[in-house]
């Protein structure tokens, strides 16, 4: 009884305090002044470059100082105009930048055509640029994903602490590699009662209308007002969180969309949403382009100028790493499409592919990492029982009748490609399916007598729910599952490093959990072939 009365007085101590704290804020926002809302970001960091992203209370001038030294003696100052066609997010792209070197930031917000430069409110960011394509030091990243699903969002005691952990192991760059908000979930104020966290509360502020046309709020797709309004309160929730901000503002960012920035499992080409529940509902087209749209207003991230919705793109990281992020919604066949040769079923589409692989066959660095948003070995097909196929490229089992409705024949035609090009060293990373797993797959493609061999690692999730346990890897290719846990918040750990002992330049790989603890038999210690 001494247990839960103490974890009463904690609750009531902190829900008082996060009210003192929202009247605080909204008294200063009731106020004319201008201040950054969500905190400060770098991402798409290069040997040369980043973006820097900030997000303002109003219009404004968004203003950023940048050096390499921490007193800004020889600083730079580049400007934009944020306003409401950008939700008042701003990006600003810092070039002619040394390789290698670690980079200050300051942010500051001034009145359009007033004193720019005060600096009183400012915030300061720290990322590292990328070493030059011939460098061979050691590069250290963090991947996670899936933030605050199934109302599993910011718990008043502790909110997203995951982000702090990540914070203490001083990455060069963290890949958020999908779901960063959950737009067809909502995260309640009341009792929580899942996961088995009692008591688990959430930050006030949370209680946003999902775009899934929910029974208490009903949301129309045909509404772009309002359906911009629910998305930028999503985005505005989980940005709130002072641990993910303090890591951002320390750490850049490489940002990636899975499906729940837009609504679950969805498809950038298709006209109608594939669920039956939404068969007849007008305006899906609107739910995508303002989705997608409010995913790049909300990442640090550089637009394309010919592909502006474009999402995968990829970074050198010297002679050790070359990093390749995928998009797995927008170039989408139907799910429900059968895989026959006649429908040229995709999932990543032609073009992303041929990308990929052009990319993998000129890439000269040691370890070719590929991050995609859904796994390629490890199936997530709860949907095929309505006839709505599997998620991603893996099946869960061999029947002909249910491996039709899976989007398998295109990943044999690229593993046999890569097979057939002997690319070597392929590692894949993902999220998504709520659960660790490390799998093996040694298999000779392309009948030439020679084994593809290459790795894929998933891990989370961040917050939201996780399975009972693990799905079973794919049983349609030969995957040898190394380690696999459920019921865990996690991310993974990766590096590559030149060991003294033989020189070679090895891939280490840990899921590490919320309380920082490697979480046992995740550890792969990997040697190039």
């Amino acid at each position: 009884m001494l247990f839960i009365s103490l974890r009463l007085v904690i609750f009531i101590f902190v829900v008082i305090a996060l009210s003192n704290s929202i009247f605080l804020l909204s008294s200063y926002a009731q106020s004319n002044t201008l201040y950054l809302t969500h905190g400060i970001a770098s991402g798409d960091v290069t040997d040369n470059s980043a973006i820097i992203w900030a997000r303002a209370n109003k219009e404004a001038q968004m203003n950023v100082e940048y050096d390499n030294v921490f007193n800004f003696s020889k600083a730079m100052i580049k400007t934009t105009i944020v306003n409401k066609s950008t939700d008042f997010t701003g990006h600003i792209k810092l070039d002619n930048l040394t390789s290698d070197k670690a980079y200050y930031y300051r942010v500051w917000l001034s009145t359009l055509g007033k004193d720019n430069n005060n600096k009183n409110a400012s915030l300061i960011g720290k990322f590292k640029t990328a070493p030059y394509e011939l460098s061979n030091r050691t590069v250290k990243l963090i991947i996670g994903g899936d933030l605050g699903g199934a109302e599993l969002c910011r718990r008043v005691d502790i909110g997203y602490s995951i982000f702090s952990v990540m914070k203490t192991l001083s990455p060069d760059f963290f890949i958020f590699n999908g779901d960063q908000i959950y737009a067809d979930n909502s995260c309640p104020e009341k009792e929580v009662k899942k996961f088995n966290f009692a008591p688990w509360y959430n930050v006030p502020g949370g209680d946003v209308p999902s775009v899934s046309n929910t029974s208490q709020v009903k949301v129309n797709w045909k509404n772009l007002t309002q359906l911009r309004e629910v998305y930028v309160k999503h985005w505005e929730y989980n940005r709130a969180d002072p641990h993910l901000q303090k890591f951002l503002q320390s750490t850049s960012m490489y940002s990636q969309a899975d499906d729940h920035e837009v609504i679950n499992d969805y498809g950038g080409q298709w006209e109608y949403y594939w669920t039956k529940k939404f068969e007849n509902t007008e305006g899906y087209r609107n739910l995508v382009d303002t989705g997608i749209d409010v995913f790049f207003n909300f990442s640090p991230i550089e637009r394309n100028r010919d592909e502006p919705d474009r999402i995968y793109r990829s970074f050198n990281w010297g002679k050790y790493l070359d990093l390749f992020l995928l998009d797995a919604h927008s170039y989408r066949s139907r799910s429900d499409l059968p895989d026959t040769p006649q429908n040229n079923k995709t999932l990543y589409g032609k073009e992303q592919l041929r990308w990929l692989v052009d990319g993998l066959l000129n890439s000269t660095s040691v370890w070719k990492v590929i991050s995609t948003p859904v796994p390629i070995t490890i199936p997530n097909c709860f949907a095929i029982k309505d006839g709505l196929g599997c998620d991603n490229w893996a099946t869960n089992t061999s029947d002909t009748s249910i491996v039709n409705q899976t989007y398998i024949r295109e990943r044999v035609e690229f593993l046999k490609l890569l097979d057939k090009e002997n690319i070597k060293n392929v590692v894949f990373i993902a999220t998504d399916v709520h659960f660790a797993a490390n799998v093996h797959v040694e298999q000779d493609f392309d009948g030439d007598g020679d084994m593809l061999i290459f790795y894929e690692m998933a891990s989370g999730p961040l917050s939201t729910n996780t399975r009972d346990e693990p799905n079973k890897p794919d049983p349609t290719i030969n995957t040898k599952s190394l380690y696999s846990e459920a019921a865990i918040f996690d991310f993974g750990y990766l590096k590559v490093e030149e060991r003294r002992d033989d020189k070679k330049v090895h891939l280490f790989y840990n899921v590490i959990d919320e309380n920082n603890r490697i979480r046992p038999g995740s550890s792969l210690n990997l040697i190039p072939q």
